[in-house]
């Protein structure tokens, strides 16, 4: 039987366009969402509710696809959402939730699936992280956080695991095509959005930032082909590129002080429009 992989975050972007390529390429793909009527027209092999805060709802899915198919071959942890804002202004409880999602969710995941991997003594473990993990720029710092700890998370992983068989891999994509930024958007409008904010002109400066990215957006397929490279290669590298510009390859690799001194060249506010 051809490998069972098991993907979160299926109903947009990356997460759908991954499954539909599995399921093309010929994967007994398990594809899964919150809303599970949002997988309607996917060909995957497999369609489950599962949200990943939900320990409940995540061990019903694991035991639903051993059931069906007695293995999970691979498991794509891809669910997950950001929250654009100053620091100061998002509200502790929005940065707990998106937590909840984008680090312990992955953190439950592992947890579910791990046990199958070690019994049959193989598996991949692929998390999608983000070049945010990466590299933090003001107005994100929350989503960067999250992603920097799925980055030292999988680091752990990758040795605990080595043993029983099970290999943990790393996706950063860079900016792809998708309504990730406007989902994000949605969560903070009201901050954002506020003209009494100190931050306004950050914000300003932000959108601004984020416009020039869109510029070099990438569609989906580009980290699709990379997660399916990470899947079938026999020796798959800890981390792979998906969709980085030559500026964001250049600057992963460029010192702190270079890099806080781009940062404040893009982000250079007078003093005297701040409140």
């Amino acid at each position: 039987m051809s490998k069972v992989v098991l993907i979160t975050g299926c109903s947009t972007g990356i997460g759908r366009d991954l499954a539909r390529r599995l399921s093309q390429a010929g994967y007994q793909v398990v594809a899964t969402a919150r809303n599970v009527e949002s997988l309607a027209d996917l060909p995957a092999a497999s369609k489950l509710a599962l949200d990943v805060t939900r320990a409940d709802c995540i061990q019903q899915a694991v035991t639903q696809t051993i059931e069906r198919w007695g293995q999970i071959d691979v498991l794509v942890n891809n669910a997950g959402y950001a929250l654009p804002g100053a620091l100061e202004e998002i509200p502790v409880e929005q940065v707990q939730k998106m937590f909840d999602v984008n680090v312990f969710g992955f953190l439950r995941m592992i947890r579910a699936v791990a046990p199958q991997m070690r019994k049959q003594r193989a598996g991949r473990i692929i998390n999608i992280s983000s070049i945010a993990g990466r590299l933090s720029t003001p107005v994100n710092g929350t989503y960067s956080a999250t992603k920097f700890a799925v980055e030292a998370l999988s680091d752990a992983l990758r040795v605990e695991l080595e043993p029983f068989g099970i290999q943990v891999i790393v996706v950063e994509p860079g900016s792809i095509k998708t309504h990730f930024g406007d989902t994000a958007h949605s969560h903070t409008r009201g901050i954002l959005s506020n003209s009494a904010s100190p931050y306004t002109p950050l914000y300003r400066l932000s959108d601004q930032f984020e416009a020039s990215m869109r510029r070099q957006e990438t569609e989906p397929e580009i980290v699709s082909a990379v997660i399916q490279e990470a899947i079938e290669t026999s020796r798959p590298k800890a981390r792979y590129h998906a969709g980085i510009s030559f500026s964001g390859e250049l600057m992963l690799h460029l010192g702190d002080s270079v890099w806080d001194m781009a940062l404040r060249r893009i982000f250079k506010i007078d003093p005297s429009n701040t409140n």
